[in-house]
């Protein structure tokens, strides 16, 4: 595997500090990222994308996020939240995270999954697939 590079693009319509935050810790632990805006668009949602440059989700988180913490789910879940928290009571936050890999895979993080989502996303394979968490099934679901 090559090194990890990471770009984030994060909605102009949003304050961006979070997504410098998240690029300030990648590149803190020695991971090549950049943070880009994307212009607003009519009637799209507000969602970051984390454009990844590896094909498979697990070598990549690990690499990344265990420099990040102990455990790379607890890493891939502190840098989500940092991107998914408003800034301040009256800005909101962006709707989800999506982890796009170069193969098309893509995993989509919302603020309500569970440290279990989390461990289950390291050892996910989301090379084709545009993966979701199931809450009732407690599991990563295509979709």
């Amino acid at each position: 595997m090559t090194d990890p590079q990471v770009e984030i693009l994060w909605p102009s319509s949003l304050p961006s500090s979070p997504a410098e935050e998240g690029q300030d810790v990648l590149r803190a632990a020695g991971i090549d990222a950049d943070c880009m805006l994307l212009p607003t668009r009519r009637g799209a949602a507000d969602i970051v994308l984390v454009l990844l440059t590896t094909a498979v989700m697990e070598p990549f988180l690990r690499t990344v996020f265990q420099k990040l913490a102990e455990d790379a789910h607890q890493g891939l879940k502190a840098f989500t939240d940092r991107l998914l928290k408003p800034t301040s009571d009256a800005t909101p936050a962006p709707q989800c995270v999506v982890y796009e890999l170069p193969t098309g895979g893509r995993v989509t993080f919302t603020g309500d999954v569970p440290d279990q989502g989390y461990e289950q996303a390291v050892g996910l394979d989301a090379r084709n697939e545009n993966w979701t968490w199931d809450s009732r099934h407690a599991m990563w679901v295509p979709s």
